[in-house]
């Protein structure tokens, strides 16, 4: 009468370990390229939503648009503000109306709505992204990152043209020489940057 023997063969721990070892890796690294593009993609869709703003004032700027419903008030030039001083925020920025002709934002961070304010409405930056720096754009040279804290920018009918306001560090108004538009650099929690450019002849680019 014959025997037949079976071998029975697995995983010896080391065997083990290394599998375990590998796949713990494998996922690791899927993971980071997973956040990493999504990082990336909450960046890029940020930069295009400003750019697209900065286009819609440019658009209410030059087309007869009534400022409320009923308003029978067609005068309104529109804009953006984005400030990173102390009374405005680098996460958020805000879309209104210069009903005072003034070339600029002079309500309150909070928005209010209605009535006699300017505020048309405030733009909460998500997925904890962040304006970074505003920049100068000059006609010659590196742009100039560290001398303006806010900027407003204006469209005012029939100009296609974008007029600038530059604040400084203390909230004053000053005007950078050989100025030809601005550069709104945005960054990521991850540290990933995109920059939504405003030139002053109301081309926008995003880089």
């Amino acid at each position: 009468m014959s025997h037949c023997s079976k071998n029975k063969s697995g995983f010896t721990l080391i065997e083990l370990l290394v599998s375990i070892t590998i796949v713990s890796i494998i996922l690791g690294v899927l993971v980071w390229n997973q956040r990493s593009y999504t990082d990336t993609a909450a960046l890029a869709s940020l930069a295009d939503d400003l750019s697209l703003t900065v286009s819609q004032a440019q658009a209410y700027g030059i087309a007869v648009r009534e400022l409320t419903i009923g308003s029978s008030d067609f005068t309104a030039s529109y804009g953006l503000t984005l400030s990173l001083l102390g009374t405005g925020s680098n996460s958020a920025y805000l879309f209104f109306a210069d009903r005072n002709d003034n070339d600029y934002y002079d309500g309150a961070w909070t928005c209010p709505v209605g009535g006699a304010s300017e505020c048309l409405e405030k733009v909460n930056i998500p997925h904890s992204n962040y304006i970074d720096s505003i920049c100068v754009v000059v006609i010659s040279g590196a742009d100039q990152c560290n001398t303006a804290s806010r900027i407003d920018i204006l469209f005012v009918r029939p100009e296609t043209e974008a007029r600038m306001t530059f604040f400084n560090s203390s909230g004053g108004v000053f005007v950078p020489a050989s100025m030809k538009g601005v550069r709104i650099v945005l960054k990521s929690p991850a540290g990933a940057t995109r920059s939504v450019i405003v030139y002053k002849t109301g081309q926008i680019s995003v880089q």
